[in-house]
């Protein structure tokens, strides 16, 4: 097992890397061996993904800042806007991976409003984003343009923008064996750790505005989720993260209906989740096998960028149906043989829109949800929907 460090800023190209003295500047060319494990240095600010590979260790070294992976583009500037015909709205110099999902101003506030067409621009910071007549790069990924309306030149208006685009799907790809440990991802306009596999270890990791993309122009759906595990995951361990401006679910495990393998050992335990679009955690086509969701805190279900230019009910997959949840059941129509999941011991504050808890699966399934310990934040009196009904959550 070698440690490598890495460090984007000061890091020598050629070097060892086998010490902070000897921090290398690239890690992409290490000829790694499972159970090596490679360090970034805090404070550090990467533009792209974490090219992370199977049985490797991910954390952080030094002090200050979590290292930050950050997927979207810069568009501050004066010269990256110019105006159209149309009166206040504004057209990006530049062009970009895939169709933009989120806008992100000045330090860091997600206040865009995601528009379906260029002639819905009607206030500051709506905005719209389609492909350049469908021609593709010589990478296979389709342009896409970037409309803003704006009172005057955004790179004026706004201190800073940052565009989070389609691009890489995600900032990190998961697969057997990974550990992330301390890393920061932030802008993703889809998700932001997303894959399959056993044995993957996700701890004291922050994510940041995360997802927005559109998925399904003509139902107008938007998708992203923060952590995405899809329809293979057994040994799940997620511990000490935190979660902020998540479009759709922090966590979620799902995959393309019954294709999907009930996951064994999916734990997520001691999280602060705030602002969400659809859910802290999601549980959609199979039962999973001993899954844990405890020591959580979870707030501000359904409401975020998430929120902004829609009308209520969000616009999803189950509208009419309210969305934005902290714990989010759906599209599983059976229950697993050993299935079981724990809710306990989570702090649930209130849900705007939607429910503590909201289970629209079979309730042969539902009978393998245990909750145990949970408590009410702000004195609220949390809903939850089960077996078929709206009541109290039991805590």
């Amino acid at each position: 097992m070698v440690t490598y460090y890495i460090d984007f800023e000061n890091g020598t190209t050629h070097a060892d890397g086998l010490s902070p003295e000897s921090a290398r500047k690239i890690y992409d060319d290490i000829a790694l061996m499972p159970g090596d494990q490679v360090l970034f240095r805090r404070g550090s600010f990467i533009r792209g993904k974490l090219n992370a590979k199977r049985f490797i260790s991910y954390g952080a070294y030094g002090e200050g800042e979590a290292p930050t992976f950050c997927c979207s583009l810069d568009i501050s500037k004066k010269e990256d806007w110019f105006l159209t015909n149309v009166k206040n709205v504004w057209k990006c110099t530049k062009t970009f991976d895939g169709e933009v999902g989120n806008l992100i101003f000045n330090a860091g506030e997600c206040t865009a409003t995601f528009r379906w067409t260029k002639d819905e621009l009607c206030a500051n910071g709506d905005f719209y984003s389609n492909t350049s007549d469908g021609v593709k790069k010589e990478d296979g990924k389709v342009p896409a343009e970037l409309y803003i309306y704006c009172e005057s030149n955004p790179g004026q208006f706004y201190s800073h923008i940052e565009a989070a685009s389609f691009g890489a799907r995600c900032a990190v790809s998961l697969a057997d064996g990974m550990t992330l440990d301390g890393i920061r991802v932030i802008n993703s306009g889809v998700h932001g750790m997303a894959g399959h596999g056993d044995g993957i270890t996700i701890r004291n990791c922050e994510f940041e505005n995360i997802g927005g993309c559109a998925c399904h122009r003509h139902l107008k759906i938007r998708f992203g989720n923060a952590i995405e595990i899809w329809q293979h995951g057994n040994d799940i361990l997620i511990e000490n993260c935190t979660f902020k401006n998540i479009y759709d679910s922090c966590v979620t495990y799902q995959g393309p209906g019954e294709a999907t393998e009930p996951s064994r050992n999916f734990i997520c335990k001691n999280c602060k989740f705030d602002t969400y679009g659809m859910a802290a955690i999601e549980y959609r086509d199979k039962m999973p096998i001993r899954s844990v969701f405890s020591g959580n805190e979870c707030k501000n279900a359904g409401c975020g960028f998430a929120m902004l230019g829609e009308s209520k009910p969000r616009m999803s997959e189950i509208w009419p149906q309210p969305m934005g949840h902290h714990v989010f059941l759906w599209r599983i129509n059976e229950p697993t043989d050993g299935g079981e999941i724990s809710i306990c011991n989570n702090l649930f504050g209130e849900c705007k829109e939607g429910s503590a808890i909201y289970s629209i699966i079979s309730e042969r399934a539902e009978a393998q949800i245990s909750l145990k310990g949970n408590v009410c934040l702000d004195g609220c009196t949390p809903l939850c929907h089960f077996g078929g009904k709206d009541q109290i959550l039991m805590l």
